[in-house]
């Protein structure tokens, strides 16, 4: 009776879902009879056939990234179906470590940035792509040379000598970095800022952490999808420094000599011949005829050029008929610097797969390989152009032909035409320097996930990853190097590292009573990172064939050494989350660490933490609220680590080399060279966070307000020794470092009508560093390593420079011991005399306070953004002044700069400043504490304006078939305001060889979807 009524009841329905906008046919959906086990899923056409039991049945149709929907079968055999994309819950979706959480139920204080926010701005480096937009988060170029990367730190340092950096994560791989990424791979990034969101990280999360979602599988949705992005940039050198012209620079290279020139017998004093005699002489003629000629050479144009730059990122991506997702993404970057033998080249690959089994079983993976080959060139020349005065040419007598020092010409018969600074030729360094690195780079994973009941989930990750760098570095004869050798020389420096990390861990998800849900995790983790390294020199090189053969050189000047360093990680991690009535959110998280760098009485850490929220605009009392559309207060507490000690400090090893006498021969013997210290602990950090999500007119205006309290205790560095001990110093816990600071973020919508549209989004961060304890005590500061106790790691302690002894303060001065033109030091404590008691803290490199601004204006079918970013309240001890504003030196370039010239008789013109000392006379303070070289780094700096069009689609529709194609313009860094006056303020703290002038970079591309 039941199988006869079965088949009365029971009927087959067909159809076909597509997506929305495009109609493109979307395989493997899922199609279930509701209350039954009953399903199927759609093949790659998109089509579909389920019988279901009854006539009224409902089918129940779901897919990733889609809305869900439940459809009724009643009196239908034929259904088709358009499924819209579920933008809200995409967007609300935010990567915490190990899972994920809706936005709405976040307790800690993350940031989140969406591929579309990361590729907006068109940079070719990731982090520079997340620079500016989450508040906390600082980020700075290094240098300012393309390749060399960016210095990034959140919620300012915590570590006294220890990097701090943060933990990058990528597709559940744990990395040092993420230059090797194309920004055009990653689907998403999110930065876990407090220790609520780190602690799960436990002894890798004190510094923060960056969790890296690149494209993949498992956002792949039905059909093929093809995208190519591609631009080309053309760089050009922008705000060059103010030098000396020429006949400035004369004389100051006159009044340089004003100094030290001979008195006149006649006189007693530097007359214009005993002037003349010191800086002509007879081995300066050729010099003296250019400077009366006014016969001068421009350094800057004959070493910069124009640098070129391009990405190029083709992105495949789809769903199979039997659920398979995958994505494959393939990129080239390439970019050229602005002087000549500068370049970057980087591929890379991206592969994902995901594959849904069935209901209960998925499986997954990814591989990710990179070649970045980075030709830095050499890391004087730069430094050396500037360096050369503007009546220096870089050719000889001839005109032709480069001359090595031209500074020091002589003519055929070696007699001398000019005889000042020693500089080699930049020109020529240039083309005999290679220094060439070249990285592989490769991380994947797999995983296999299994959800026997509906909110149980087993899941276990592998993921490994390689590093293999080799450097090869090479100095030919007619190259500065190779010039002060009197040979060519090479090294290579190889280093392989390999690292895998397996993780395994059980999820609970599970509601009850439409109130309380709770999200379980238990993790159990090991971690293992393994480096080889070696190193290989040699001078005396019959051929120029680079560093390529370095055993064709001299075999006295082989210089070999290899390394090797292995670690190891066990853990074990819970976290339970836990919403009430979609209102209350309580979180709780530990995490256990044991590392092979500690001593087995210190190896493992516990790493707990807890955090509540209140979904404030949920409660009755605000429903309906015109106003506030969200409102939650946030409150977290907890605990991370670092580990930033080198591998076997707890052990003593043999790593020093040395000879001694055995039976009157020379024995080769190894010792010690520093002391173990077996009592090593965990830096461990704790924090507080409070934070305010806050949203206005449903939306309109929406952002947050964090406030934290950072305390890092336990911190690592290597303490100096009494040197009756026999080592000079050893590894030790030894002091405890504060951050605490307020960071803040706004996003309106300023405009929303039907064709003009106008966003704008602000971030403000405030952090105060501070060192609280110092070895054991708080009380005395540590000035031999920079260490102040109440101030910041980042400090500058010295005399304060202030100003220049005048003409009517010789008496005052020479109760000083200084004279006339000197550089003047203040008397901090007014005893009347200049002692070590008189240095004060002058300022630090740690921003007062850092912000941002993003702006988008959509018209029609036209796009207009800019972003501006601006660090405040920066002082730098600049390189590029110690060198090109330090008035000792008289025969090479300086900034355009006020020197003092006191009165003479030799004929120069008296100059009075309070800005920089007399030549060759600025005084003990100026030579020997380099008073002069700090600056203000603030600034205010475009990043970018851009100007976009996007066709519309009944333009495309007659093209071909093309879902999406926008084509812009870009510029990047083309405004900067600021005081500092050498590079660029962003890198000011750049070492002289490898900072690099500033640039501004015009961009053409398109971005095309089919």
């Amino acid at each position: 009776m039941s199988g006869t009524l079965y088949a009365q009841t029971s009927r087959t329905i067909t159809g076909t879902i597509l997506e929305e906008g495009t109609n493109i046919p979307l395989p493997g959906v899922n199609v279930i009879e509701k209350g039954t086990s009953n399903g199927t899923s759609t093949d790659f056409d998109g089509n579909f056939s389920i019988t279901v039991s009854s006539a009224d049945a409902i089918i129940e149709i779901s897919y990733i990234g889609f809305t869900p929907q439940e459809i009724s079968t009643k009196g239908k055999t034929t259904i088709d179906v358009v499924l819209v994309p579920d933008t809200q819950a995409l967007d609300e979706v935010v990567v915490v470590g190990y899972g994920t959480q809706k936005k709405s139920d976040l307790t800690g204080a993350i940031g989140s940035l969406d591929a579309e926010a990361l590729t907006e701005r068109k940079m070719t480096n990731p982090l520079e792509s997340l620079q500016g937009n989450v508040p906390g988060v600082q980020i700075s170029n290094s240098t300012g040379r393309i390749g060399d990367g960016f210095n990034i730190t959140i919620r300012g340092a915590s570590s006294l000598t220890g990097s701090s950096t943060p933990l990058f994560v990528v597709d559940g791989v744990p990395t040092d970095n993420i230059d090797f990424l194309n920004p055009q791979d990653i689907q998403q990034m999110d930065i876990l800022k407090d220790a609520s969101s780190t602690a799960i990280y436990g002894s890798r999360g004190a510094n923060g952490v960056i969790i890296v979602t690149t494209k993949n599988g498992t956002q792949a949705k039905g059909g093929l999808s093809v995208s190519l992005d591609t631009y080309i940039g053309f760089k050009e050198v922008a705000r060059l420094p103010d030098m000396m012209d020429a006949q400035t620079w004369w004389r100051y290279h006159q009044s340089a000599y004003l100094a030290t020139a001979a008195d006149d017998p006649a006189t007693g004093e530097v007359s214009a011949a005993t002037l003349y005699a010191s800086v002509i002489g007879s081995n300066n003629s050729e010099l003296e005829r250019r400077a009366n000629d006014n016969e001068w050479y421009d350094w800057y144009d004959i070493m910069l050029k124009s640098g070129f730059q391009s990405n190029n990122f083709v992105n495949i991506n789809g769903r199979a008929d039997n659920g398979l997702g995958y994505n494959i993404g393939m990129g080239y970057q390439t970019e050229t610097g602005n002087i000549e033998n500068e370049s970057l080249d980087k591929y890379t690959f991206n592969l994902g797969l995901d594959h849904k089994i069935n209901d209960k079983l998925t499986v997954g993976g990814s591989v990710k390989i990179a070649l970045t080959e980075q030709q830095d060139g050499s890391d004087q020349a730069m430094r050396d152009a500037f360096r050369l005065n503007p009546f220096l040419s870089p050719y000889d007598v001839d005109g032709t032909t480069l001359y090595e020092l031209p500074g020091k010409l002589k003519d055929e018969n070696g007699d001398w035409l000019i005889n000042k600074t020693s500089t080699y030729n930049p020109v020529l360094t240039v083309k005999n320097t290679s220094d060439l690195k070249k990285r592989w780079k490769g991380i994947g994973n797999a995983f296999i996930q299994y959800k026997p009941i509906e909110w149980l989930t087993l899941k276990s990750n592998f993921s490994t990853s390689f590093l293999n760098y080799r450097r090869g570095q090479y100095w030919g004869l007619k190259s500065e190097k190779g010039a002060s050798l009197g040979d060519a020389s090479g090294a290579i420096t190889k280093s392989e590292n390999f690292n895998y990390t397996w993780d395994n861990q059980v999820n609970v998800d599970y509601t009850f009573n439409e109130k309380h849900r709770f999200n379980f995790l238990a993790l159990q983790s090991v971690y293992m990172d393994k480096t080889e390294s070696t190193y290989q020199y040699a001078y005396g090189f019959p051929f120029d064939t680079g560093f390529y053969n370095t055993g064709s050189g001299d075999q006295s000047s082989y210089i070999i050494n290899s390394g090797y360093s292995k670690q190891q990680l066990s853990s074990y991690a819970l976290r339970l989350n836990y919403t009430l009535d979609d209102k209350y959110l309580f979180t709780v998280s530990t995490r256990w660490d044991g590392s092979s760098l500690f001593p087995e009485e210190y190896r493992w850490d516990s790493f707990p933490s807890a955090a509540v929220g209140w979904r404030v605009s949920q409660e009755d009392f605000l429903s309906g609220n015109k106003v506030i559309s969200n409102l939650k207060l946030r409150a977290s507490y907890g605990y991370t680590g670092n580990n930033v000690i080198d591998p076997y400090s707890t052990v003593n090893v043999l790593d020093g080399q040395t000879y001694y006498d055995f039976g009157g021969n020379a024995a080769n013997g190894w010792i010690p060279l520093g002391l173990a210290n077996t009592l090593l602990k965990w830096e461990k950090t704790r924090e507080f966070n409070f934070g305010i999500d806050y949203g206005l007119y449903k939306g309109r205006i929406s952002g947050s307000v964090e406030i934290y309290d950072r305390l890092s205790e336990d911190l690592l560095m290597n303490q100096d020794l009494p040197s009756e001990s026999g080592w000079p110093n050893v590894a030790a816990n030894v002091g405890k470092v504060s951050n605490k600071g307020v960071e803040a973020t706004l996003n309106t919508t300023i405009i929303n009508k039907e064709k003009l549209r106008w966003d704008a989004s602000f971030t403000f961060t405030k952090n105060t560093n501070k060192i609280k304890e110092l070895y054991g005590q708080t009380e005395d500061d540590d000035i031999g390593n920079n260490l102040f106790i109440g101030n910041s790691t980042n400090s500058y302690y010295n005399f304060l420079y202030d100003g220049v002894w005048q003409a009517d303060e010789v008496d005052e001065a020479a109760s000083y011991n200084q004279t006339e033109g000197q550089a003047k030091v203040k008397d901090v404590n007014g005893d009347g005399q200049i002692t070590s008691d008189d240095r004060i803290i002058l300022g630090n490199s740690d921003p007062k306070w850092s912000g941002s601004f993003f702006t988008k204006v959509t018209f029609g079918q036209f796009d207009l953004s800019a972003s501006i970013i601006t660090n405040q309240g920066v002082l730098v001890y600049s390189s590029f002044h110690s060198n090109f504003a330090n008035v000792r030196d008289r025969g090479r370039q300086k900034l355009d700069l006020n020197w003092y010239v006191p009165a003479n008789d030799a004929g120069l013109e008296a100059q009075y400043t309070n800005d920089n000392p007399q030549p060759r006379n600025e005084g003990t303070y100026w030579i020997n504490n380099n008073i002069g070289y700090y600056r203000d780094a603030s600034f205010v700096k475009v990043k970018n304006i851009s100007l976009g069009y996007t066709l519309p689609s009944k333009t495309l529709e007659k093209i071909g078939n093309i879902k999406y194609l926008r084509l812009y313009a870009n510029v990047l860094n083309p405004f900067v305001f600021t005081e500092y006056d050498g590079y660029d303020p962003e890198w000011a703290a750049a070492s002289l060889g490898v900072g690099r002038p500033s640039y501004v970079t015009y961009q053409f591309g398109l971005s095309l979807k089919f």
